[in-house]
């Protein structure tokens, strides 16, 4: 019977890999290249640094890695990597805080998608939280387009928020599916796809040094703790609390670049917080063993 450590390290895990995730607003907007040369450097780099920490950290065959590759492998690396770019192209044509506020209606979205596709019901308490996370998008997405401003933006972040969704049931309680192996897929994926749009040459030293942090920090370490964070939590739990990223991602460009989001905005973002945080509270008032079987 899973015991309530493991519980823990997965909510420790899901809360770690928003705070990654959250720097994605920041580090787009540090870097002055074009969205196309950013995809090729950040998935180059995250690719390097998994590949590195497989073959010289753990001392792993690139034929052993290879052979990680499954179908469900290849499906959730396509995913990935058109995410990417959806999620790049929506940073750099809407707020950081938009793009942040409508990813929370992820846990919604695998909520539903994991009752749909694998019989796996909700209870009450993710359901609620999650409408409430959605009402907190919507919210957000509404204004934009009465407003007329980053409505294109806000489409490509639902796009990726949906492929996000579906990456977590891929994932989903699979002790074994291979993250670090998927996640240098992705990124080859992804950077052989922009290349031809591309100009990686035309990178200025301190750009080329905020891209290779970009892919350690936002991808990498975002990925793969997510990832791990399967392996303990339901997949509509794990993107619940993923959505913790949506008041802190606003916050670090607010710092940077005084970039203040809208009221619509801040209060999507507000209401996404409380649920989130109190989806947290009732898992401390829940035994472990019912909560993980669920």
């Amino acid at each position: 019977m899973p015991s309530i450590s493991n519980r823990n390290a997965g909510v420790a895990l899901a809360v770690l890999a928003a705070v990654f995730w959250s720097t994605g607003g920041l580090f787009s907007r540090l870097i002055a290249v074009d969205s196309w040369t950013l995809l090729f450097w950040r998935s180059t780099f995250s690719a390097m640094f998994v590949l590195m920490f497989l073959t010289l950290g753990l001392r792993e065959p690139l034929s052993r890695i290879a052979g990680r590759l499954t179908p469900a492998a290849w499906l959730v690396a396509g995913m990935s990597s058109t995410a990417m770019v959806a999620f790049i192209f929506a940073l750099r044509n809407t707020t950081v805080a938009n793009v942040a506020v409508i990813h929370a209606g992820a846990p919604l979205i695998v909520a539903a998608l994991s009752w749909i596709l694998l019989g796996d019901r909700p209870p009450s308490v993710t359901v609620i939280a999650g409408v409430a996370a959605v009402a907190g998008a919507v919210l957000t997405v509404g204004a934009s387009a009465v407003s007329g401003g980053g409505f294109a933006g806000d489409l490509l972040a639902l796009v990726m928020t949906l492929l996000m969704a579906l990456m977590a049931i891929a994932m989903r309680g699979n002790e074994r599916f291979p993250v670090a192996e998927t996640l240098i897929l992705s990124n080859i994926l992804c950077a052989v796809a922009v290349l031809p749009f591309a100009s990686p040459l035309a990178v200025a030293p301190k750009d080329m040094a905020w891209l290779a942090s970009f892919g350690l920090v936002q991808m990498t370490l975002g990925f793969l703790t997510f990832g791990l964070s399967l392996r303990y939590l339901p997949a509509r739990d794990a993107a619940l609390i993923g959505a913790v990223e949506t008041p802190i991602a606003p916050i670090w460009v607010w710092l940077a670049f005084h970039e203040v989001p809208a009221r619509s905005t801040i209060l999507g973002g507000s209401i996404i917080l409380v649920s989130v945080l109190a989806f947290l509270f009732s898992l401390d008032r829940k035994p472990a063993s019912s909560y993980l079987s669920n």
